[in-house]
């Protein structure tokens, strides 16, 4: 069994070739049934690298997408895929859609994967990630954590050093692991 991979992805570019992206993959949920066998749906990504023209036992595309939007201008999803976002399929996308920009904001937690390909935060701004109490929050800035760890530690820490030593103190003071506080900062990655 896998460890998921949560991705959001946005993408934009040439309007005609946006769109043409957006009716392929809504035109496979629509279907009745999936257009390649398979346990995933008619929304595995296995799917979609078919309908693009290509083999999905060459390119990895263990997943499948949800919650599709396009407003007229930019394409929004998510992905559950296995272990990390799935770079092949994507590839594949560019390749046949040369015009398309893809952005994404990736979270696999089991092996602490936290990555982003939006170096300028157009899309996804959120830098950190702070899990406590069964809750997450998500911030832009090392100061908005910095912030929020104070206000659950009651003593005020101002930066990142400080954080993480805040953090670690205060885990190894508590049983209660929905009561730890688990850190995360996103990678900048390049593909």
């Amino acid at each position: 069994m896998p460890n998921w991979c949560y991705t959001s992805y946005v993408i934009d570019g040439k309007r005609k070739e946006v769109q043409s992206l957006f009716s392929k993959m809504n035109n496979l949920e629509n279907r009745r049934k999936p257009l390649v066998d398979n346990s995933f749906g008619k929304t595995w990504l296995g799917c979609l690298v078919t309908k693009l023209g290509a083999d999905w036992q060459k390119v990895y595309c263990r997943g499948s997408w949800s919650d599709l939007d396009w407003n007229g201008a930019i394409l929004r999803f998510n992905t559950e895929t296995a272990w990390g976002p799935m770079t092949e399929v994507f590839k594949l996308v560019k390749e046949t859609y040369p015009s398309l920009e893809i952005y994404y904001q990736a979270e696999e937690e089991g092996m602490g994967v936290f990555i982003t390909n939006d170096a300028d935060g157009n899309y996804f701004k959120d830098r950190f990630r702070i899990e406590y109490d069964l809750d997450y929050e998500y911030f832009t800035t090392i100061e908005g954590v910095c912030t929020y760890v104070s206000e659950i530690v009651g003593k005020e820490v101002k930066t990142r050093a400080a954080m993480e030593k805040a953090i670690s103190d205060w885990n190894g003071n508590t049983e209660d692991d929905d009561k730890m506080i688990y850190f995360n900062a996103y990678e900048v990655v390049s593909e």
